[in-house]
C-alpha cells in the first residue's frame, strides 16, 4: 500500500471508529445504487461510521432513501462530464467530511476520487468501476490508467472484471480482488401478477417474458425487441422495464418492426420485485457486464432466465441448469433460447427452482462482510505501511 495511506484509528486502541465515506457517479436506480444504499445502511456501525454519501449527478431515489437513514448526502449537479465546479464542490465536500476511507463507485466517480487523493487530500481509497470499462475511449483508458496508482484497493463484482483489470488495464494483481454482488429473497406478488397480466390482456396460456435495466448501449434491449420479431408465433408479450438515453431509439425499432403492443416499455419502477412476480421469463440481452443485480433478482424469484454469455455472467449461470446463455448481440440465438424456454413448462419450472437455489450462494450479508474486510484491509495496510 502507498505509504501516504492514513493510519486508520480501531477500537482496540480506544479511538473514534473511522470515517467511511461514499463517492458515487449516481444516486439514481440501478444496481451500483442499490449497492451503495445497502453498503450505506448495514455496513457494522461498530467497526465504522458513515460520515456521508457524495453523489456527483444529481440526487436521486437512493440518496432519498439514504438521507432517510440520517445520513448526509451532498449532490454535486454533475451534468454529462466533470467540470471545474464539480472538482471544486467534490473537494469542498470531502474536507466537510474528513473521511478516513472513501469508496468510489462507478468509473467517474473513481478518477475524480483519484485526483482528490492525489491532490494532497489523505484518506485510503477504495474503487469499484462496477464493470470492465470496454465503452471507455482511448483517452479516458489513458487517464485511468495515470491514475490509478492513487486506489489502495480495487473490487471488482465478478472474476471475469478482475480478470479483465488486471490484464488488459494492467492492474497489480494483488490490489484487485473479487466481491460478488448480494441479493435478498424476496416472495412473489401474486396479486400484483394477476393483476397487470389482466391490464395486458394476457390468458394464463400466454407468457410475458421480460427484461430490466437502464435504456442504454450497454443493455442492448435492441437485441430483445429483434429476437420478439423472429418469433411471430410467440403467444405473450414482451415487456422492458427502465428508462435511460435509447428510449427514443427503442420506440422506433418497436413500430418500425410492427411490434406495438407485444413490446411495452413501462418505465422506471422504484420496486423491481412486484413486475419480476408477473413475469414468465426473464432476459438480460446486456453486450457487457458485471454481474448484473437485475438478473440476481429474477433468479432469487425462481424465474427461469437467458442471459448473454458475458464477463460475469457465466459465473451466474450454469447454461442449461441454472439458466440459458446466448452469445450477445445474437438476436436469433436469444429467440431460440427464449422459445425453448417458452415452448416447455417442465423445462421452465426446473430452471427457475435451479436458479433461485443458485443464488443462496450470493447472500446480501457475505457482501457486506467482504466490503467490510476491505476496509479493513485498508486499515491494516495503512498500519503496516507506516
Amino acid at each position: 500500500m502507498p505509504g501516504n495511506t492514513p493510519v486508520l484509528p480501531t477500537l482496540s486502541a480506544g479511538l473514534a471508529l473511522p470515517r467511511l465515506a461514499f463517492v458515487s457517479t449516481s444516486t439514481t436506480l440501478g444496481g451500483a445504487e442499490k449497492t451503495l444504499h445497502l453498503l450505506a445502511s448495514r455496513v457494522d456501525r461498530r467497526k465504522f461510521q458513515v460520515a456521508g454519501v457524495i453523489s456527483l449527478k444529481p440526487a436521486g431515489a437512493y440518496a432519498r432513501k439514504i438521507g432517510e437513514l440520517g445520513i448526509p448526502v451532498t449532490s454535486l449537479d454533475m451534468g454529462g462530464c466533470p467540470s471545474w465546479t464539480t472538482w471544486r464542490r467534490l473537494l469542498q465536500a470531502l474536507d466537510e467530511l474528513k473521511p478516513d476511507i472513501v469508496h468510489a463507485i462507478m468509473f467517474q466517480a473513481m478518477q475524480l476520487s483519484r485526483l482528490a487523493k492525489l491532490s494532497g487530500r489523505s484518506f485510503a481509497l477504495l474503487g469499484s468501476p462496477r464493470v470492465a470499462p470496454r465503452s471507455r475511449s482511448r483517452l479516458t483508458l489513458l487517464l485511468d490508467g495515470m491514475l490509478k496508482g492513487a486506489d489502495d484497493l480495487l473490487v471488482a463484482e465478478s472474476e471475469a472484471t478482475r480478470r479483465y483489470m488486471i490484464d488488459r488495464l494492467r492492474y497489480q494483481e494483488a490490489r484487485v480482488r473479487t466481491i460478488y454482488n448480494g441479493v435478498e429473497p424476496e416472495s412473489a406478488d401474486p396479486a400484483f401478477r394477476q393483476r397487470l397480466r389482466g391490464e395486458l390482456g394476457l390468458s394464463s396460456g400466454e407468457l410475458l417474458i421480460g427484461s430490466a435495466g437502464r435504456l442504454d448501449a450497454q443493455k442492448a434491449h435492441w437485441v430483445l425487441i429483434d429476437a420478439i420479431a423472429r418469433m411471430p408465433r410467440l403467444a405473450g408479450r414482451c415487456i422492458i422495464i427502465g428508462q435511460g438515453p435509447e428510449q427514443l431509439n427503442l420506440e422506433a425499432r418497436i413500430k418500425a418492426l410492427g411490434l406495438q403492443g407485444r413490446v411495452i416499455l413501462a418505465g422506471e419502477k422504484s420496486d423491481l420485485s412486484p413486475w419480476l412476480s408477473a413475469m414468465d421469463v426473464f432476459v438480460l440481452p446486456s453486450l457487457w457486464e458485471g454481474l448484473p443485480n437485475a438478473l440476481l433478482e429474477a433468479m432469487a424469484l425462481g424465474l427461469p432466465c437467458v442471459a448473454s454469455a458475458v464477463d460475469g455472467v457465466p459465473e451466474l449461470i450454469e447454461d442449461g441448469k441454472s439458466g440459458m446463455l446466448a452469445p450477445a448481440g445474437d438476436a436469433t440465438a436469444l429467440a431460440a433460447r427464449i422459445s425453448e424456454l417458452a415452448s416447455g413448462l417442465e423445462l421452465r419450472q426446473r430452471l427457475g427452482e435451479a436458479a433461485k437455489a443458485r443464488t443462496s450462494a450470493f447472500s446480501v450479508e457475505r457482501m457486506i462482510r467482504a466490503y467490510e474486510d476491505a476496509y479493513e484491509s485498508l486499515g491494516a495496510g495503512a498500519r503496516s505501511a507506516a
